[in-house]
């Protein structure tokens, strides 16, 4: 079981997943999201959002039929959204000053 605050190794990232450990380093390269901490010796530190990445990887590559390409661009996608709301957030906060400006004329 993955339990939130826990390091885990890429050893025991690889049994959880069922990913190999060298599969794990190549992904590491390649996809920005997932970049796992380092101890003082160098050695990889998993946090449970990283096991999230790697299982979903694995789910578009291996189930849904996806290629790394189309994988790095739905990835992109899913994390877009977020900065889409934050500007719509931001234009209708300026578009209601700017309604209440207007509305004192």
């Amino acid at each position: 079981m993955i339990s939130q605050g826990r390091f885990y190794s890429i050893g025991e990232v690889s049994r959880l997943t069922e990913v190999p450990s060298h599969i794990l380093r190549y992904w590491e390269k390649h996809f920005r999201s997932l970049k796992p901490g380092r101890d003082h010796r160098g050695h990889r530190l998993y946090t449970s959002r990283n096991i999230a990445t790697i299982t979903k990887i694995k789910n578009l590559l291996y189930k849904e039929g996806y290629r790394l390409k189309g994988v790095k661009r739905h990835l992109r996608q899913v994390h877009q959204p977020e900065k889409n709301i934050q500007r719509l957030i931001d234009f209708l906060r300026q578009l209601v000053r700017e309604l209440k400006e207007i509305e004192k004329c």
